[in-house]
């Protein structure tokens, strides 16, 4: 039996308050701020999409934590996750210049628990405008191979 690598969550989650840190104190409001999101999440405990967003006045604050609200896996201590309806919390003190964030699990079920995560279907999205991109260059480049005269008449 092969072993499985380590969970990433706790380096994660430290990842993210870093981020988000370091996201805000480039322009550090000095007022509070509050953002509520309600997401719907898959079996996995990923965000599969926002349903309601309650944000903040700051632009930059609500585009960071509504970013980091459709990135979120919500799952128990276990590692086991419940498909259903949470409401994510963002609160930024001034004074420390900290984001606290709170889970809450509104209802259990009523979602799609085999839908895709929000970030997986960014992800595939972007792969797809990729691959048509690609096409465009290849066929471009066919293109203007056709209108090039031929190697022999060149060199002769």
């Amino acid at each position: 039996m092969r072993g499985l690598p380590p969970p990433i969550c706790d380096d994660s989650k430290k990842l993210i308050a870093l981020l988000l840190a370091a996201a805000i104190q480039t322009a550090t409001p000095a007022v509070p701020l509050h953002a509520v999101y309600t997401v719907e999440t898959n079996k996995l405990g990923q965000v599969v999409r926002v349903r309601s967003a309650n944000a903040s006045g700051d632009a930059n604050f609500n585009r960071i934590t509504r970013s980091n609200a459709l990135q979120t896996f919500i799952r128990r201590a276990n590692g086991t996750a419940v498909s259903g309806v949470y409401k994510l919390t963002y609160d930024y003190s001034p004074k420390t210049k900290m984001v606290h964030r709170d889970v809450q699990l509104v209802r259990a079920g009523g979602v799609d628990p085999n839908a895709p995560g929000a970030v997986t279907v960014q992800l595939r999205q972007g792969q797809k405008e990729d691959a048509a991109q690609a096409q465009q260059v290849q066929r471009a480049s066919q293109d203007a191979a056709k209108h090039m005269p031929d190697f022999d008449q060149i060199v002769k």
